[in-house]
């Protein structure tokens, strides 16, 4: 497909043509397109590195390009992929360039080990020249006076961070090109560190931070939390310290239904040596302790015991008890990948709240406690104060009165929680998840697999655990069901792996563009807590996992559209149709949007403007670091354009590949990863057509109204035309209207015209009907349900299933599908149980219905979110009103049929006879949950005197949005990506309005359309609209050209003038 981008070309800053992207190459200057000024420095250290250790793996390649340009940045990568070699190479080489390093070690023994690697290296590549300074613990006297009095003088300083701390005034007038800290920890516990090492990079403090980095700083990521001095790396060296503390983890969750130390001897004999055990408390470890000790080598870690940790540590132990503590030493202070292969919890970690205790809890807890409770009628009242709580006294002494009396009597809470003699107990899966995760840790050549057990006997605790863990996406199984030989066998072969993992490099570092930059958040908080880099602005985040580390940053939709002022309308006509892209501007102060060259809006003259081609400059640079990049964004014909563009304007950095998931979800992303794929450009093709013939459409006969009624604020479309024309025609049938009687203790309304009359009703029949529930969410039933039920525009609407779908709580909203896929249906039957009947709503495609992507109602994921447990951005009462509406449709799509009692009554009034059959009865699950038929009263039986109210209603009534939604749908115009636009630029131009939930057209669009329609009828007719949609659709499936789309569409679009 050929394609022009107007001044967009990285070297020449003129057009970016077709040719030029497939041949990666500017044609002006003759230079390759993803070319920057550090790469003859990048070779020349890729090769100095080669001399000294070998072959360097591509994520050493990303942090050589990153330090060579002089950015600052925290290491995101696992175990064993050569961050401390890396640093150790790279002040090598820039000492012998004229730089001064400084590299920082936790401890004296690393010190030694680097100083004898850097004097191995000098001797191997025959460097001279270069005075290397270091400092640790078994230094001489003399030694350690001959380091102080040449400290300036030194090219290499290595020295712990204690050093640093001690002895930080030697260093007075002394600033480093290049900082490698190899244990930023070290430097987080001591929050005056942090501002030590800014003086060292050229930084000092007069009432605030000034100056500028005259070097750069590389550390690790963190284990230890993070203090605010450490947001002063964000501030001056434009990156954030991440978390090495991972959730990628390879691990077999395991229940035992019973506390049994039998049971455990035996797993221990059958897994071998390398297992750590958890106690609930220091009186149970030691129990176990004493139990094991004689039959097993054994060693207890608990308070004022901490010296069998250095013997497990030295192999002098096979294995360790202690205490199941969130922030103990077993839990988040073991780093023994290699060795550590199982846990055993025995007994589940929980935290415990005491009724007493409740008087000293804060609000976020005590809203946290309304919320488990809030179905019961004594909670209700204080609902609406929960989300702001803090200051209102009287309310808070209320609510927690109220909750200990509901604790005192013991009542059921939430499935996950228990209440238990005055406590009320949470499963503590933090715990858990870092407890286990000591038996899988990510290294250079994956992740070690690990088996985790839990001992539980309280029937009632193990339950609220395990669903609590769903949240988690963990899954258990029973002891039975594991195949102890292989599982051992799984354990020990990649520990293997892990002793020779310098042979490996499985993961690789790699950008992962989205469009939105709540999406890019919500994906790098599935496997940690993230790196952030700053970069022009643009925000990227990085994380390891099991294959790759990922850059994940966001183009924030579309980077390009169709420029104005070139072609035709945009598009260059010869003997092809070439469209030209330009980057798009957008106004911050107003909003417009626009693709000219120019410093100011057009629109209100402001300066400051947002310009796409930041973006795209920094995702070159990024792509050029990684050479690897996927694309994620929306599944859909726009999604698939936005990664064409991106592919095209990052030619020449490196493979392009697309992942295509349909929920932002963990699992669903993880499954992309692994089953990537080429860009469609049938897709491409169809948004394309799209767009040319919306700007021709649009162009050339919006110019005829500018024209005619001398207003450049007026537009026209193909597919907004034919729906403005039903808004003006039910208009006009609106104003007959007809009189009708309303007996409202009889729910009945008829056609007459009096106030009193007599009226007979008589029984026909009465007869019980299974119904089956309505399908899943689509698009369009959606947005009708969502206007008809809770009130939303619209637009209002699809921002908010925008935000849900970014947040991770449904599948993509734009759909056509009410095909349920196995993901859906294991959710739908895991929240139905016994009510689950496995439908199949199936329709062609890929896509699938609008769903939940977890077994959790409105109440819980607000409590959930309340908790911290799931992590959102903006969420709003609506949000979970359009989620409640959401869960409840699909989880009714999967029940069973349900049943409803209908009766048949005859009706005599004024010489007439009518029937009227109505459903007065409805039961079953599917019911509960989407009451989707209205039930009306009984008719009484026999003759009698009624008084109506009397009132005038229209003949036909005036369309709702739904109704509009509705209709697109039926007659096939627009789709279900364009459907509120459509809708939403009929209101923009103020051709209609909206009053009572009613869409009125206005004078300025019945003119409009009226001029529309007698002039150009061909062109904005419901049929040739509807011709084109099934056009674009088999150009979608690769049925039918595109250039003989474009072709036709030209030719149509020159007749207008």
């Amino acid at each position: 497909m050929n394609v022009i981008y107007a001044n967009l070309c990285p070297i020449c800053g003129k057009d970016l043509t077709s040719e030029e992207i497939v041949c990666s190459n500017c044609e002006n200057v003759f230079s390759p397109l993803c070319e920057f000024k550090e790469d003859k420095v990048v070779k020349d250290f890729l090769s100095f590195f080669k001399k000294c250790i070998g072959e360097p793996r591509a994520i050493q390649k990303l942090w050589a390009k990153r330090l060579l340009r002089g950015e600052s940045f925290a290491a995101t990568a696992p175990t064993g992929i050569g961050k401390t070699s890396f640093g150790i190479v790279i002040s090598l080489y820039l000492s012998s360039n004229g730089k001064k390093c400084y590299l920082l070690f936790p401890t004296s023994i690393l010190v030694k080990q680097s100083v004898e690697n850097i004097q191995k290296f000098i001797q191997k590549i025959k460097i001279k020249g270069i005075s290397i300074g270091y400092y640790h613990s078994n230094l001489k006297k003399e030694e350690r006076e001959k380091f102080f009095e040449n400290i300036q003088n030194h090219n290499i300083l290595i020295t712990t961070t204690q050093f640093l701390s001690r002895h930080f005034e030697v260093f007075k007038d002394i600033t480093f090109d290049f900082i490698f800290i190899d244990d930023v920890d070290a430097i987080l516990k001591a929050s005056k560190n942090i501002e030590r090492i800014l003086h060292l990079l050229g930084f000092y403090w007069d009432k605030k931070w000034k100056g500028e980095a005259k070097g750069c700083l590389m550390v690790s990521t963190a284990t230890a939390k993070k203090g605010k001095k450490a947001e002063l790396f964000r501030k001056l060296l434009n990156f954030d310290i991440g978390s090495s503390n991972l959730t990628v983890r390879n691990i077999e969750d395991i229940v035992v239904n019973k506390k049994n130390l039998t049971i455990l001897s035996q797993i221990l004999k059958k897994l071998g040596s390398g297992g750590i055990i958890y106690a609930k408390s220091a009186k149970e470890a030691e129990d176990i302790y004493n139990f094991l000790k004689n039959n097993f080598k054994i060693g207890i870690v608990i308070a004022g015991k901490n010296e069998d940790f250095e013997k497990f540590e030295k192999c002098e132990l096979d294995y360790l008890v202690g205490t199941a503590y969130y922030y103990g030493t077993l839990i988040r202070g073991l780093d023994l990948p290699e060795k550590i292969r199982f846990a055993v919890f025995y007994g589940c970690p929980v935290l415990k709240l005491k009724i007493e205790d409740i008087e000293n809890t804060s609000p976020n807890i005590l809203r946290i406690l309304a919320l488990i409770y809030r179905n019961y009628p004594e909670i209700e009242k204080y609902l609406p104060y929960l989300n702001n709580l803090e200051g209102k006294k009287d309310i808070i002494e209320q609510l927690r009165e109220t909750i200990k009396v509901l604790i005192e009597k013991g009542e059921k809470a939430s499935k996950d929680v228990v209440i238990k003699k005055g406590e009320i107990i949470f499963p503590d899966i933090r715990t858990y998840i870092q407890g286990s995760g000591r038996t899988s840790r990510l290294f250079s050549g994956g992740v070690t697999k690990g088996i985790s057990f839990i001992f539980e006997e309280d029937t009632e605790i193990l339950s609220a655990f395990l669903e609590r863990a769903k949240f988690y996406e963990l899954e258990f199984k029973k002891l039975e069901e594991i195949d102890f030989d292989f599982i051992k066998k799984e354990l020990d072969e990649t520990r293997k792996r892990f002793k020779r993992r310098k042979e490996f490099e499985l993961i690789r570092p790699t950008l992962f563009i989205v469009e939105s930059p709540t999406k890019a958040k919500q994906i790098s908080r599935f496997f940690g807590k993230p790196s952030i880099k700053l970069l022009n602005g643009t925000v990227v985040y990085e994380i390891p996992m099991e294959k790759f580390v990922l850059l994940i940053s966001a183009s924030i939709g579309h980077i390009t559209d169709l420029i104005t002022n070139r072609g035709f309308y945009g598009i260059e006509v010869n003997n092809e149709f070439i469209p030209i892209y330009a980057s798009i501007k957008r106004c911050k102060s107003c909003g417009y949007q626009f693709t000219e060259e120019r410093k100011n809006c057009p629109k209100c003259g402001n300066q400051d403007i947002d310009d796409s081609k930041k973006r795209i400059s920094a995702l070159r640079k990024l792509a050029h670091d990684t050479e690897r990049v996927i694309i994620g964004t929306d599944p859909d014909a726009e999604g698939e354009k936005i990664a064409w563009d991106i592919k095209n304007l990052l030619s020449g950095c490196g493979v392009v590949k697309r992942a295509e998931f349909h929920e932002v979800t963990r699992r669903a992303v993880m499954e992309s990863l692994d089953n990537l794929r080429d860009i469609d450009e049938n897709l491409v093709k169809a948004q394309i057509v799209r767009r040319i013939e919306d700007r021709w459409i649009g162009f050339g006969l919006s110019q005829r109204l500018w024209k005619i009624f001398n207003n450049k604020n007026l537009s026209a479309g193909r597919a907004q035309t034919p729906v403005l024309g039903w808004i003006i025609n039910r208009f006009k049938e609106s104003r007959k209207k007809k009189t009708v009687a309303i007996i409202k203790e009889m729910d009945l309304t008829l056609e007459y015209d009096k106030e009193e009359f007599e009226v007979e009703i008589l029984f026909i029949e009465e007869r019980r009907e299974k119904k089956n529930p309505l399908p899943p969410y689509t698009t369009d039933i959606l947005l009708k349900d969502a206007n008809q039920i809770l009130k939303l525009s619209v637009q209002e609407t699809m921002q908010i299933a925008q935000d849900l779908f970014e947040n991770g709580m449904i599948t993509y909203h734009r759909t056509d599908s009410t095909r349920v896929s196995d993901v859906g249906l294991k959710i739908a039957k895991e929240y139905l149980k016994e009510d689950f009947a496995q439908k199949e709503w199936f329709m062609e495609g890929a896509h699938e219905c609008i769903r939940p992507t977890r077994p959790i109602d409105r109440d819980t994921l607000h409590r959930l979110i309340q908790e911290g447990v799931l992590q959102v951005e903006g969420f709003k009462w609506k949000h979970f009103m359009l989620y409640d509406l959401i869960f409840r449709r699909f989880m009714a799509s999967e029940c069973q049929p349900y049943e409803v009692i209908i009766k048949k009554y005859k009706i005599i009034f004024n010489g007439k006879s009518i029937e009227d059959e109505r459903i007065i009865k409805a039961e079953g699950r599917a019911y509960q949950l989407y009451k989707s038929v209205y039930i009306k009263k009984e008719l009484p039986i026999g003759k009698f005197k009624v008084k109506a109210e009397l009132k005038k209603i229209p003949s036909a009534s005036l369309l709702a949005q739904s109704d509009i939604i509705h209709m697109m749908k039926e007659k096939g115009i627009g789709r279900p990506s364009t459907y509120a636009t459509i809708l939403n630029k009929l209101f923009l131009r103020n051709y209609i309005f909206e009053k009572g939930g009613k869409i009125i057209p206005t004078s300025l669009g019945t003119k409009v359309f009226s001029y529309l329609f007698s002039s150009y009828q061909n062109f904005v007719s419901e049929e040739r609209t509807k011709i084109l949609e099934e056009k674009m659709d088999a150009i979608e499936k690769g049925q039918f050209d595109y250039i003989q789309a474009l072709q036709e569409l030209y030719e149509e679009i020159k007749s207008i003038g």
